[in-house]
């Protein structure tokens, strides 16, 4: 009995061994495709009595990951019902059968082809080493892949696994589906070649691996298309009926163009404080973006102008009084634009200064190549430095950076005009109509507020149960006697002497009387709105 006793500590202890790091060998994964999925092999160095997957994403996995009959898989863990240990198993992988916006899909089928997102089949413990490998049928390739022989491929991002047919190499690789037409291929190839040929040369880094790009469609989806980036390779997928996606084209170009640069500023380099700096990394790949749009012709210059005025505007919008070093914008649509206008006043800086034989691709050619001596990280307090930024009253660097500074966006404005821009000041129908509803919303709500707009008669105040008079999510379609969609700036207008005499404004929805609302608080100033009729100096660009 005692011995008996022995042999299963000693039995307990190797397990406990191998199950705490599988360290003394090799996770070896097998992935064969079949017809409707992939067969995943996993082959263990050790007995393991629970098997461990680096991420959750347990929706996922309910919905496409068929564990073996005999094992249970829930909260990314793997074991055999009836607590036995093992060293081998199979798991399923059939396509999502949803799109989802936080969570890439497992696995998307690829004409005949599949896409699969390696991350997910990673163990948790990374201390022995992993080795997954593809077993293709012939004529099959198998992109990116580690090794040119043997199919391996990272589990760090998405990979290819289908007919080699589907490729198209240049600067860039394109594999798309048999079913994406033929025009939209085109362009996202255009994009594509585009960005990596134009980013490679003005920066003067050439990446190890050429960036990839991987089109499908899944048509059982709702329209619309899904874009994200993981690994060296740019995902794009379709959903609905073809014309969506051809509509969608010029938008998925500019994502290409975004996402590669990328590959160089969060790849190849990496911004120090990411989070905090955000406005920094986004804002180059978004005016990066506009320039690479500009030089494959995809956009004109009055189009990259309209772009630039609409990022102006919406960070006057949300930034407001603070400013980019004392409390940048962390999240949303507020970092890309702000990003951008700290970019372009870094272009037009640096073109004014040479006569236009440099731009701002030289100022991030210097901060990557000074970035070398920091293992490959740079930061906002660089990249100031390079952009030559200065404490001159009226630098626009300075005046975009530092908080409460007196009538911001006009002295702004006009340091970006004394650099070669020409930005006039105008009234925006999008901000006073949002300005003037949510002014008249605050003076009756408790609690969030809004309004819909696309409507083709009015808009829909969002107010549910929060708002005495506008209570019930009303349809309005004029205010203070002024139609709200053709006629705001009037409205406004209006609105602002009601307010000044503490007057009432009524809301209407075809010609009968919705609400009425006292008004006893003035409306603030006139939101800021800025037209960019020229954006930088007409003098040949920089190479």
């Amino acid at each position: 009995m005692t011995g008996g006793a022995l042999g299963g500590l000693a039995f307990v202890a190797a397990l406990a061994s191998a199950t705490a790091g599988l360290a003394q060998g090799r996770v070896d994964i097998r992935i064969t495709p079949e017809t409707d999925g992939l067969r995943v092999a996993y082959s263990l160095p050790r007995p393991v009595e629970r098997f461990e997957f680096d991420q959750k994403v347990e929706v996922i996995r309910q919905d496409t990951w068929r564990a073996p009959d005999d094992m249970m898989l829930a909260h990314g863990v793997l074991r055999r019902k009836d607590g036995k240990p093992f060293e081998a198993f199979q798991i399923q992988v059939v396509p999502d059968t949803a799109p989802r916006d936080r969570s890439y899909p497992a696995l998307t089928r690829v004409g005949a082809g599949w896409q699969v997102y390696g991350p997910y089949f990673r163990p948790v413990d990374d201390k022995p080493p992993v080795v997954a490998r593809v077993i293709p049928p012939r004529g099959w390739i198998v992109t990116p892949s580690e090794t040119k022989a043997g199919n391996r491929i990272s589990l760090d991002g998405w990979a290819f696994v289908g007919p080699g047919a589907y490729a198209t190499r240049a600067a860039a690789t394109l594999i798309a589906s048999p079913a994406i037409e033929a025009d939209l291929a085109a362009r996202i190839a255009k994009a594509a070649d585009g960005a990596a040929e134009f980013y490679g040369r003005r920066l003067d880094v050439r990446l190890e691996m050429a960036p990839t790009v991987i089109a499908t469609r899944v048509p059982t989806f709702n329209a619309g298309w899904q874009g994200d980036v993981s690994g060296p390779v740019v995902s794009l997928r379709f959903f609905g009926p073809d014309k969506a996606a051809s509509e969608a084209s010029g938008q998925t170009a500019k994502f290409v163009d975004h996402e590669f640069f990328h590959l160089w500023n969060n790849r190849v380099f990496h911004s120090r404080d990411g989070d905090n700096e955000a406005w920094l990394h986004e804002g180059m790949a978004e005016y990066a973006a506009l320039l690479a749009g500009r030089e494959q012709g995809e956009l004109s210059e009055a189009e990259v102008g309209q772009e630039l005025a609409d990022r102006l505007n919406s960070c006057v919008a949300a930034l407001r009084s603070k400013g980019l070093a004392g409390d940048p914008p962390r999240q949303g649509k507020a970092v890309y634009d702000c990003g951008v206008v700290a970019q372009w006043s870094a272009d037009l800086k640096a073109r004014a200064a040479s006569a236009g034989r440099r731009d701002v691709f030289d100022v991030w050619r210097a901060l990557f190549a000074a970035s070398r001596t920091h293992d490959g990280i740079y930061d906002a307090q660089g990249f100031l430095a390079l952009a030559g930024q200065t404490d001159a009253a009226e630098e626009p660097l300075r005046l975009l950076m530092a908080p409460d500074v007196e009538d911001r966006w006009g002295r702004l404005t006009a340091a970006l005009n004394g650099l070669g821009a020409r930005i006039v000041g105008t009234r925006s129908v999008d901000a006073e109509q949002a300005d003037l509803l949510f002014h008249l919303e605050r003076l009756v709500c408790n609690g969030s507020i809004g309004f819909y707009g696309g409507y083709p008669k009015g808009v829909k105040l969002d107010t549910g149960d929060r708002c005495g008079p506008l209570n019930g999510d009303p349809m309005v379609d004029t205010v203070a006697g002024h139609d709200v969609l053709t006629d705001v700036l009037a409205a406004r207008d209006a609105v602002v002497e009601i307010c000044a005499a503490r007057g009432e404004v009524t809301f209407t929805y075809q010609g009968k009387l919705v609400a009425t609302v006292a008004c006893k608080v003035p409306l603030g100033p006139r939101p800021l709105a800025w037209n960019v009729e020229t954006w930088r100096q007409s003098h040949a660009d920089a190479h």
